[in-house]
Parts: C-alpha cells; sequence; structure tokens
C-alpha cells in the first residue's frame, strides 16, 4: 500500500519527531544526573522541552480518542473492536512505565542524597583544615622571622629602617613590608610596585591593631583582591623606653603549588556546601523532570497504542466493512491487497469469493430475467387468451388467473389468489354450481375431464365448458390442476338464433301463403252472400267474416315478424345523433290514451355510426315494450329514457341508452331467456319483439341488458361502442350485409 502525505503529515512525521525530542530529553536528564553542578542550566533546557512534547501528545492522544469515539458513536465498522484494542495496549504500557518510573524517582532520590553523604562532607572539611594548619605553619615561620626583624630594628638607627626593611623583604621573599608608626601613619613601606596599587587599599590596618593589642602579634592568611591567599604577620616594637610603640607587619606569598591546592579544596568546600544548600530543590526538580518524562512516556505509548492498534485493525475494519457492503448487496466491493501483512492471504480470498458471487449473481439475474421473459410471455399469451385460466395447487388454492376468466366468471378471482377454490363460492353464490360440478374430478385426480354448465349469472344465463388438465408434478413433490373455461353462450345463442331464424322463415312461407286466399274468401262471402241473408243472418255473416279477417291480419303482422326475425340485415352505417332520433321518437308517444308520462333524460353524447332506420325500430319496439308492462298497471305511469356518455376507460368508450318503466317488472322465471325469440310475458305477445331488439343491438356490435328496478319496474339498457364499426368521412355512408 503507497505511503500518501497525509499518512507521512499524521502518523509517520509525529512519531519521528516525539521519539527524538524524548531521545534529547531523556539525554539531558541524563546529562544533568552526571553533572549535578549544572543541572540548574540543565534543568532549564529540559522543562520548555518536556512541555513542548507534552503538548503534542497530549494533542495527538486527544485528536486519536475523538477519533476513536466519533466511530463508536457512528457505529462505524471495527470501532468496538479498536477501541478495546487501544485500551488494552495502553493498559499494556502504562502499568510498566508507572513501576520504572516510581523506582526511578526513588532511585534518582537516593543518588542525589548520596552526592551528599557526611563522609564526604566531613573529608571535604578535614581537608580543607588540614592545608589550613599547613598554611599556618608557615605563617608562624613568616611571623618568626619578621620578629626577628623587628629586634633587629630595636638596635638600628631609625635613618637606617628603610633600607633595612628593604633588604629584609628582599631576603625573606615577601610582597610587603610596612612600619607603622603612631595613629596607624606608615613611616616605612616596602613593596612591589605592581602590587601597590592593590595592596595598600586593601590593608587591614584596624584588624591588626585590635589583635596586636590582645597579644602583641597577629598571624593570618588572608585573600588580597578576593583571588590570591596570602600570608599576613604583624609585630610591635617599642626600640627605647621614651619611644611610641611601632608595628611592624609583612605579606608574604605561598608557592603556586600550595595555593593551588588550597584553592581546589576551598573551591570543593564552597560548591559543595552551595549544592548541599539546595539539595531539596534538585530532588524536587529531578522528580518533576521525571514525572513530566514519565507522563510524556505514558502518553506516547497511549497514542503509540491507538495508532498501532488502529493499523494492526484497519485490515479487519475493512474486511468488516466488505463483509457489510456484501450483505447490502454490493458484490464488486474488493479490498485491497498488500504483501507486507498476514491479512492478504484473508484479502485475496475475500475478493475471490465477491469475484464469484458476482458471477453467481449475475448468472441468477440472468437466469431471472429468462425466466422473467417467459413468465411475461406467458402472462402475455394468458392475458390475451379469450379462454379463462385458472391454475390450482392439490390443496385446491388458486395459484393463477387470467383476465379472460374474471370477464367469463363476472367475478374478481384475483382476491381470491392463494386461497381455497371453494371458498369463491360462498362469496358468489351464482358460481356454486360450476364448482360443484367440477369438484368430484378434481377429488378422483383424473388427468383430463370436460364438462358443459350453465349458469345465471348477473348478466344473463350464460354457458360454459370446463376443461381440466393435471399438471406435471413439481421439483417439492406437489401436484395442481388447469382449468380452462370457455364462453360458448353467444355459440349456443348463434345455433340457437340460426334455428329460429329457420323455423320463422318457413312459418312465414307457409303460413303466408293461405292467408290471402282466406282473406279473399271472407270478403267475398261476405259480399256474395249478404244482400241474400235476414237482418239476423247478416248481422252474423259481417260478424264472422270481419272475424276472419282480423285473425288473418293478424297472422300477416305475426308472419311479418317473422319474416323481420328471419330476413338477412343490411345496414347502412353513418353518422347519427343519437339524442335527436330518441326525442323524435319519444314525441310520437308523449301523447297517448294511456295517460302515460314519457320522460328524457338526454347527456351530451359523441356522434356514433349506426343505421339510423333499425335504431328507430330497435327505439320503438322498446317503448311497445314499456307501455304494454303498464297497461295493467293502476298507480303512476312512467316511462324514461335516458342516454350517458361512459368514458371512464378511455380505451373503450361507449354510449348507453336505457329505457325505464314502472310497471310490474320482468317475472324471474323468463329473465335469464328475455331476449329469446317466443318468450313473453304477455299472453298476446308473439315474444319477437324484444329478440328482434337484441338482433339489431348486435348488428351494430353492441350489448343489451334487462334488470329489474330496486322499487318497480324494470330497466333495459343498451350500450353502443363510440369506436365500434368503419369511421367515415363526412357525407359518407357504409352498407353492411349480414348473411345467414
Amino acid at each position: 500500500m503507497a505511503i500518501t502525505v497525509r499518512t507521512v503529515v499524521f502518523q509517520i512525521a509525529p512519531v519521528v519527531l516525539t521519539a527524538i525530542l524524548l531521545g534529547i530529553s531523556l539525554f539531558i536528564l541524563n546529562l544533568s544526573t552526571r553533572n549535578p553542578e549544572s543541572s540548574d542550566d540543565i534543568i532549564g533546557w529540559l522543562a520548555p522541552l518536556n512541555i513542548a512534547i507534552l503538548l503534542i501528545l497530549s494533542f495527538l492522544v486527544l485528536f486519536n480518542l475523538y477519533q476513536a469515539v466519533i466511530r463508536l458513536r457512528t457505529q462505524q465498522a471495527g470501532s468496538r473492536f479498536t477501541l478495546r484494542l487501544m485500551m488494552a495496549f495502553s493498559v499494556l504500557t502504562v502499568f510498566p512505565v508507572l513501576i520504572v518510573s516510581y523506582f526511578s524517582m526513588n532511585f534518582l532520590g537516593d543518588r542525589i542524597d548520596s552526592w551528599f553523604n557526611v563522609k564526604i562532607e566531613g573529608a571535604l572539611d578535614d581537608s580543607l583544615e588540614l592545608a589550613r594548619n599547613s598554611l599556618t605553619v608557615r605563617t608562624r615561620q613568616h611571623l618568626y622571622n619578621v620578629e626577628k626583624v623587628a629586634r633587629e630594628l630595636t638596635v638600628t638607627d631609625e635613618l637606617d629602617y628603610a633600607s633595612t626593611i628593604e633588604s629584609r623583604m628582599r631576603q625573606l621573599g615577601a610582597y610587603e613590608m610596612v612600619l607603622l608608626g603612631k595613629s596607624k601613619r606608615v613611616l616605612v613601606y616596602s613593596g612591589d610596585n605592581a602590587e601597590i596599587g592593590t595592596i595598600i587599599p586593601h590593608f587591614p590596618a584596624d584588624e591588626i591593631l585590635r589583635s596586636l593589642s590582645s597579644r602583641g602579634y597577629m598571624s593570618r592568611l588572608e585573600y588580597v583582591g578576593g583571588i590570591s591567599l596570602y600570608s599576613r604577620v604583624a609585630i610591635t616594637l617599642r626600640p627605647s623606653a621614651t619611644s611610641d610603640t611601632m608595628i611592624l607587619t609583612a605579606l608574604f606569598p605561598f608557592s603556586d603549588k600550595e595555593r593551588s591546592l588550597s584553592n581546589n579544596v576551598q573551591e570543593a568546600r564552597n560548591q559543595y556546601q552551595n549544592i548541599n544548600y539546595q539539595r531539596d530543590l534538585i530532588k524536587q526538580s529531578f522528580r518533576l523532570t521525571l514525572f513530566l518524562i514519565m507522563v510524556l512516556s505514558i502518553l506516547f505509548s497511549v497514542w503509540g497504542a491507538f495508532v498501532y492498534s488502529r493499523r494492526l485493525t484497519n485490515p479487519v475494519r475493512k474486511l468488516l466493512e466488505g463483509t457489510l457492503a456484501v450483505a447490502s448487496g454490493d458484490l464488486n466491493k474488493k479490498l485491497p491487497v498488500s504483501d507486507k501483512d498476514d491479512f492478504s492471504l484473508l484479502a485475496r480470498s475475500f475478493n475471490t469469493m465477491t469475484t464469484r458471487l458476482s458471477d453467481a449473481r449475475q448468472e441468477s439475474e440472468e437466469s431471472q430475467q429468462q425466466v422473467q421473459r417467459q413468465h411475461d410471455y406467458l402472462n402475455t399469451v394468458l392475458d390475451h387468451l379469450t379462454s379463462g385460466v385458472i391454475t390450482i395447487d392439490d390443496q385446491q388454492v388458486i395459484r393463477r388467473i387470467n383476465s379472460a376468466a374474471e370477464q367469463i366468471l363476472q367475478v374478481p378471482l384475483s382476491e381470491f389468489i392463494n386461497n381455497r377454490l371453494f371458498e369463491v363460492g360462498e362469496t358468489h353464490q351464482a358460481l356454486k354450481p360450476l364448482l360443484e360440478v367440477i369438484q368430484p374430478y378434481l377429488i378422483r385426480q383424473e388427468s383430463e375431464w370436460q364438462c358443459e354448465i350453465s349458469l345465471m349469472l348477473p348478466q344473463g344465463r350464460q354457458m360454459l365448458v370446463c376443461r381440466g388438465t393435471a399438471l406435471p408434478q413439481l421439483i417439492d413433490g406437489s401436484k395442481g390442476h388447469v382449468l380452462v373455461l370457455d364462453d360458448i353462450t353467444d355459440v349456443v345463442q348463434a345455433e340457437h338464433e340460426a334455428a329460429w331464424s329457420e323455423v320463422a322463415r318457413r312459418l312465414a312461407h307457409e303460413i303466408k301463403n293461405p292467408l290471402t286466399p282466406i282473406r279473399l274468401s271472407a270478403e267475398r262471402l261476405q259480399h256474395r252472400l249478404l244482400p241474400e241473408l235476414s237482418e239476423e243472418s247478416a248481422d252474423l255473416l259481417q260478424r264472422m267474416s270481419r272475424t276472419i279477417m282480423n285473425q288473418v291480419d293478424n297472422l300477416k303482422g305475426m308472419v311479418d315478424a317473422f319474416s323481420e326475425y328471419a330476413r338477412a340485415p343490411s345496414l347502412r352505417l353513418q353518422p347519427v345523433d343519437l339524442n335527436a332520433l330518441v326525442s323524435e321518437v319519444a314525441e310520437l308517444y308523449r301523447i297517448n290514451d294511456q295517460h302515460i308520462d314519457v320522460t328524457l333524460d338526454l347527456e351530451e353524447l359523441p356522434t356514433i355510426y349506426l343505421d339510423s332506420g333499425r335504431i328507430r325500430q330497435l327505439v320503438v319496439n322498446l317503448l311497445k315494450n314499456a307501455f304494454e308492462a303498464l297497461e295493467s298497471d293502476t298507480e303512476y305511469r312512467k316511462v324514461s329514457l335516458c342516454t350517458k356518455y361512459l368514458h371512464s376507460n378511455e380505451d373503450s368508450p361507449e354510449v348507453c341508452f336505457s329505457v325505464s318503466d314502472t310497471g310490474s317488472g320482468i317475472p324471474n322465471d323468463i329473465l335469464p331467456s328475455l331476449f329469446d325469440p317466443y318468450v313473453s310475458g304477455k299472453q298476446a305477445g308473439s315474444g319477437l319483439g324484444l329478440s328482434i331488439v337484441k338482433k339489431i343491438v348486435e348488428e351494430h356490435s353492441a350489448r343489451v341488458i334487462a334488470k329489474n328496478n330496486e322499487q318497480h319496474g324494470a330497466t333495459i339498457s343498451i350500450y353502443f361502442p363510440v369506436e365500434a364499426g368503419v369511421k367515415l368521412k363526412k357525407g359518407q355512408s357504409l352498407e353492411v350485409k349480414h348473411v345467414t
């Protein structure tokens, strides 16, 4: 893994800098213990250095601790493991540092105390005393020599004092020799001219007088100029009984070796006393410095534990992040591979695993896409089948249906998926006969079977063909069945209507031929015999012939209806305003002898293509049927004509035309077959009026529904498709012929 600038700045550089500063600090501390005389200066450098290291390490430790807490709060991968490892490393490093620091402080205190051993101090004092005694002996010798000079002066003329003192000073090797008179007046001075300016200002006359007054002589060691050690001796002399007392003093130097040894002993004694005076302060300074180094070592160890634990757990954290990414579905996650650690094998294995998982998922997705394409293909086929398809498992639980099944059975079967098939019959009673028929086949587990059944559904009677086939056994061992439903109502109805059309055509042909001769014969009988008969017989003949002619006319009307029903239609489709056509026909029935109220409720409609003549006949038949339904009713009589534009389904908009009456309604026993030929609820009806209505409706690709109203009366509704037929240009018409 390449080393980035961030790694150098925030990881490598602080470690190197802190290690260097700690090394310098320890070196300075060791140097100060070896050179206690310069410890003050060394400690002066050590304290700021330790404080700088302390600030750097404190910042690094707090920064790493803050990052660890943030990772823990945000629940980043490996944060708990990293924090625990940090704490373990910190504990393992802090305790040894504390133990070593404790013993180091005690050792440092003992070593500092060893500097001020009583024997060393006594040896220094003895050495100093020995040096002083040696110098005192020399000083006494100097006093003896000066005493001899004083005796010589007592017998020497005063005029020769100067020469005598000068010669004796040279002879004895003194630096100076002075003869003092009364009131410390210098009588004779002899000495080195180079030293006069130095010696005279420091002449201790008062001290000499005090010593001489008590003993008559004086000898001592004194420093001249604060640097050189000399021997000072003095003695009193009185040349005669009448003369004043004089003082002879001399200053003798020591040899260089004597001065050096004496100065060294004195200097060592002074330094030792100075250090001994500052012993407690030095111990506190060293302990404070050692404490700072201990704190720095602990902080450095803790920070090192943070850095090392983070570096150690970094591969584990990346592996955990990769595992979480794979768990969330990211199979393209790859871990960085490095040959510098033992995690490279694990990273390679993880990358190999994710590659294989990604390939497996891709293959699975391709398989799923293929299955989905097959599923979509099957759904498309099923949705476009005119046959209804229902699949059930071996527990007779519905697994799949197509839209045709819902349209055929007129039941939202999709609501019953994953429910037992026979639970549909509990909710929709009209389907119970179908379920009762197919249940034995399912119980017997027959491989193939077929049956026909008639159902009474809300839109009328419906003829179905149901076929069943056992499905192949699945992998889990379960079986099932597929049910295929075909609506043969239109086929049966077409066959039925074709048969009735043939019957009507033949009846019309067979009946119409003799009707004209019968009517003509009745008219001729009436014309020939009426004048020849008596009034009573003529009246009878007239009544009988009129009855014959009326019945013949009725038969002709019935024959015409038969012909109309059996006739192959020839439509002329053209744009028609249905509201205008309905209003025009309704206007003919507004004034009637039955006092029936005719009302209109017409919405704005789009123009549709119709055969106006056939639709006019349809409206007339429906109005006649409604008026006939109100003949026996004594309550309020009303017929309502309504049109509506149904465009909620934009793909197949419709125009609805309905006729409602307030009569007694349609008997329930004939409601399913109301539009069949020769079915009528009226004793005098031919049963062809509504059959012709249905035929006209089918000619226009429309549909008709009859139902009883909730309170009273019935409603017949016809739904014309707006887009049905052929779209014509303005002014064009199309003739459509149906051949049967």
